[in-house]
């Protein structure tokens, strides 16, 4: 089983879900070098998120295509994504009456496997929603199967005004985060975080993240410690400038409070970046996000490349971007496999889903 002594000690220090360092470690600015090919996790298939499981495998979720349904998977990997295995399915729909995707899991320190996802129901010809919702599912079985939980938000649509990307985390308290985008209007989206004290059974009243005082569209946030003292980034899409860019907020009371907004990045000859996700690897952030500003033909950044850039000063200075998905690649995400390597996290247009390793040099 993939699991280095460096990884037990870090875990056991910060806790499983965080995995993040016990220290910001001075590093250089460094590399990013591709330690490995795409390796596919599911053919037709979308939106992969991973979290470490509590023996250090790997846990995916992401969104299928099966015939006329979507499907909501589960797998594991016990060799850092390597290769994976297929584990078990938390809900499918039709397609025609179910929009469900971005799946988010994550094993609680007691062994349950939560998995949060989007749930919207719709309906007629032109498949109109009829209800939106975050909701939660549970497994006791190592994540054979799944039961219903708990919904974090729902709305009853009026206008525009559907619920996105929930991301799961465990606070330094021991609270479950559960943080989601909700649209205003068809321009407008705010980020907003809820708490659970009791493992998801239940959630707090919102708390604002990003996009309150903005007439723009936030969304799809991401979230990581920048050291172990409390300190977040949280980054996401925005469009305050009217073209898609990154931003990022900040936490320095372990995601109660945020602020400090900034710009993250802006895509070259005003084209599009966004979808990013951050993870800190060991002292390196690392932030993900696709864009089209290296792709010809393209009018939107869906189906371009996925980029990520590195800080080794806790967010104050970011590295050039470095190209971890070629072109024909959508909705990425990143994972902290280790202390020197990350997965980046993709699906590719002919791939599916898929995994693939790149390593930090010094």
């Amino acid at each position: 089983m993939f699991v280095s002594k460096i990884l037990f000690a870090t875990l056991a220090i910060v806790g499983v879900a965080s995995a993040a360092p016990a220290s910001l470690a001075k590093r250089l600015p460094g590399r990013v070098v591709k330690a490995g090919e795409p390796v596919v996790i599911d053919k037709n298939s979308e939106y992969i998120r991973v979290s470490f499981m509590n023996d250090g495998s790997l846990l995916g979720g992401y969104a299928a295509r099966d015939g006329t349904q979507n499907v909501l998977r589960v797998v594991r990997s016990t060799n850092g994504g390597q290769s994976w295995e297929h584990l078990g399915e938390v809900f499918r729909g039709e397609i025609a009456t179910h929009d469900i995707n971005n799946a988010m899991p994550l094993q609680l320190p007691n062994g349950r496997i939560l998995y949060a996802y989007r749930n919207h129901d719709r309906t007629g010809a032109d498949w109109h929603y009829t209800y939106f919702r975050i909701s939660v599912s549970y497994s006791d079985d190592g994540g054979k199967t799944f039961k219903y939980l708990s919904t974090v938000e729902e709305h009853v649509p009026s206008g525009v005004n559907g619920l996105w990307e929930p991301f799961l985390r465990i606070a330094r308290d021991g609270s479950l985060q559960c943080y989601y985008s909700a649209e205003n209007n068809a321009g407008d989206q705010d980020n907003f975080m809820k708490y659970s004290t009791d493992g998801g059974a239940t959630w707090s009243h919102w708390i604002a993240v990003s996009g309150g005082d903005k007439n723009s569209r936030d969304g799809m946030v991401g979230v990581a410690p920048i050291d172990n003292n409390g300190n977040l980034i949280a980054v996401f899409e925005n469009t305050e400038t009217g073209v898609f860019s990154v931003n990022y907020v900040l936490s320095h009371d372990d995601g109660r409070s945020w602020g400090e907004r900034g710009r993250l990045y802006t895509a070259r000859n005003g084209k599009l970046a966004g979808a990013p996700q951050v993870y800190n690897v060991w002292g390196t952030l690392v932030a993900s996000f696709m864009t089209n500003e290296d792709v010809e033909g393209t009018s939107g950044y869906d189906g371009a490349q996925m980029k990520v850039i590195t800080s080794v000063d806790g967010g104050k200075t970011w590295s050039g971007s470095v190209v971890t998905g070629e072109a024909a690649s959508h909705w990425p995400g990143i994972f902290n496999r280790d202390p020197t390597h990350f997965l980046a996290l993709y699906s590719k247009d002919g791939l599916g889903a898929v995994s693939q390793l790149y390593e930090l040099k010094d």
